[in-house]
């Protein structure tokens, strides 16, 4: 084989890993350094950075990016388009660039703020959380965080689905023909999805149902 084809062939396989490396990279944002969902995260096969700072990070490393604690301040910023500080502007930035971007909210903490603040305050307050998933956050708690993750849990879908639930087998073809027109697959539980296909399908962010 020549060896001009040889570096080519090479390289490409080298471009093609550096494109699925991130696929299951996740970005903790967390204050103290831990995780309450670090270990059922990695035990589904996800790769976890952890830090209180978005210092020397790459966003391009990383297909999901985690807010370990959903505030109002963060809430306030995104919607507002604040560039407060480092870790605000590289949230945003996340957001602009179309990467998942998840907060992981305190329910007992809103509920304070619930009971506690002026009705004008809190509805202003999930005034802000709307806005938020509109720009494409994410917003879960402590009850459905694990199963948005879990790769064999159904995932809602946020726009319609195609039904492959008659196939046994999907192909990368399979999912090309759709991908344009559909977010979702539907398919039955024992369907057969070999690794390559499967890593196609996290890379153009394609939710999968299982019947």
């Amino acid at each position: 084989m020549d060896d001009s084809l040889l570096k080519k062939i090479v390289l490409e396989v080298i471009n093609q890993l550096n494109k699925t490396s991130c696929i299951d990279s996740v970005f903790v944002l967390s204050k103290n350094n831990n995780f309450n969902f670090k270990n059922e995260l990695e035990n589904i096969g996800y790769h976890l950075n952890i830090s209180s700072t978005f210092d020397n990070i790459n966003i391009n490393d990383y297909s999901i990016i985690i807010i370990d604690d959903l505030s109002v301040e963060i809430l306030s910023c995104i919607c507002s388009l604040v560039y407060k500080d480092k870790n605000i502007s590289f949230l945003i930035d996340a957001l602009l660039c179309g990467k998942k971007v998840i907060a992981l909210k305190d329910n007992s903490k809103f509920n304070n703020y619930k009971n506690n603040a002026s009705n004008q305050l809190f509805n202003k307050v999930l005034e802000l959380e709307k806005i938020a998933e509109s720009y494409g956050l994410v917003i879960l708690d402590n009850d459905n965080f694990i199963s948005y993750f879990n790769k064999n849990s159904n995932i809602i879908s946020t726009g319609n689905y195609f039904d492959f639930t008659d196939k046994k087998v999907i192909s990368k073809c399979d999912i090309m023909d759709i991908i344009n027109h559909y977010s979702s697959i539907k398919v039955r539980n024992n369907v057969i999805i070999t690794p390559l296909v499967m890593d196609y399908i996290k890379e153009n962010k394609i939710n999968i149902l299982y019947e």
